[in-house]
């Protein structure tokens, strides 16, 4: 099975693309050099919702329009932008072209721009369509591959499926408000909002994050089409934690909060326990590695202070969120950018950008959660989060945007 995705440990050979050559890079099927900037200024835009509106520069409360335009734009752009990198890799197949990658820029920039000026029923159906592209596109190669994908992988496919039914589900709320149960489109924001993160982050996680540390990676095994020995039994593992974690969206569905929230923080920290020996891992390795252990962690703590005080879990969330989900996002981000913009030597680097995103990001969490036990200053410290959000995010832009155009001759 493929193993050098994204890393090679060697020193750079690089050189930077002019813009014509860069968008040959794109169409050469490296969709993440458009996806993950165009997915940063998308995220910086939903954010900036919410000191506009502490500060009285719109008059509607952003929190609906905020979490679509971070989910189904900012994330989504990142999604795809490594998948659409990764996988043609490791299965030995045709690599994405340009008009793909333009079709799911596309989409998911109107579909947040669609938010915006709420229409969020279009909004959703851009969304759903780009996701119904990406599938379509990941399945005509699957079936012309030369290698089996790693095991983990079953849970990305589970998180995507989330994400389509969710979106699917969600489109029918407002013509058919009174003839579905509202507990299904509870379900279908739970199933988007999270399981559509929560699964893949475990399902790419587990093939992706040893790297960080130099551990050994129990997703890696010999090339072959057939399944190979030991597939089975890890694919199986992955669908029951990821059955698990859709168990749990049923359990906050019904009500039953606490039992949700504690099944999903177990269901995580089961998989990660077996896939990943982090126990075995050295503390200094780099800014990535430190950025990685952190947003690791948030994932499973977020969800086991939800189940502890469920009656906070709207502040509490964004411990997943923020220094989970953005933080792990931004980080496995510039593992990939380095790795194929010749900077491979600096994967266990002490850098400077990723300390300060990781401690702006983690300040942005602590700013967001402690806002809801603030109530008299809960607006202010909303718009202080969401500037600390924007400036890691923006001094993330600004380093890692010039090795985009960067190209790696021994690619």
């Amino acid at each position: 099975m493929l193993s050098s995705f994204p890393s090679r440990n060697r020193q750079p050979v690089e050189e930077t693309a002019s813009p014509k050559r860069y968008w040959k890079l794109v169409a050469a099927g490296e969709p993440y050099r458009l996806l993950f900037p165009v997915g940063t200024l998308v995220g910086i835009l939903g954010v900036s919702l919410w000191p506009a509106y502490v500060w009285g520069q719109i008059d509607f409360y952003p929190g609906t329009i905020h979490s679509r335009i971070m989910i189904q734009g900012f994330l989504t752009c990142f999604i795809i932008g490594f998948l659409g990198t990764a996988f043609p890799r490791l299965l030995g197949v045709r690599r994405f072209q340009l008009e793909e990658t333009l079709s799911w820029t596309t989409a998911l920039v109107a579909g947040s721009l669609c938010h915006i000026f709420g229409s969020l029923t279009w909004g959703d159906f851009l969304f759903t369509l780009s996701l119904l592209l990406l599938l379509g596109s990941l399945f005509v190669r699957f079936r012309k591959r030369q290698d089996t994908p790693p095991p983990g992988f079953i849970l990305v496919l589970l998180g995507l499926s989330c994400a389509w039914v969710g979106g699917i589900l969600l489109l029918f709320e407002p013509i058919t408000p009174e003839t579905i149960s509202q507990s299904w489109f509870v379900f279908a924001k739970l199933a988007l909002n999270q399981g559509y993160l929560l699964l893949p982050v475990m399902g790419i996680g587990a093939f992706l994050i040893p790297r960080f540390f130099g551990l050994p990676n129990r997703q890696n095994f010999p090339e072959s089409l057939a399944l190979p020995k030991g597939w089975i039994p890890r694919a199986a593992f992955a669908l029951f934690c990821g059955i698990l974690v859709i168990a749990s969206f049923l359990l906050e569905t019904l009500h039953y909060d606490r039992s949700g929230f504690g099944l999903r923080a177990f269901a995580v920290f089961l998989y990660f326990a077996r896939e990943l020996p982090l126990h075995r891992a050295q503390l200094r390795q780099g800014a990535l590695a430190l950025a990685m252990r952190l947003s690791l962690l948030s994932i499973p703590l977020g969800y086991l202070l939800m189940a502890i005080w469920p009656q906070w879990q709207g502040a509490l969330i964004h411990v997943v969120f923020i220094s989970g989900f953005s933080l792990l996002t931004f980080t496995v981000a510039s593992r990939v950018v380095l790795g194929h913009g010749g900077s491979s030597h600096l994967f266990k680097a002490k850098l400077v950008s990723i300390y300060g995103v990781t401690g702006l990001l983690v300040l942005a969490m602590l700013t967001r959660v402690s806002a809801d036990w603030m109530p008299h200053i809960r607006n202010s410290h909303l718009g202080y989060a969401a500037l600390a959000w924007i400036v890691g995010t923006v001094i993330w832009l600004m380093r890692f945007s010039p090795l985009l155009r960067r190209e790696d001759k021994e690619e």
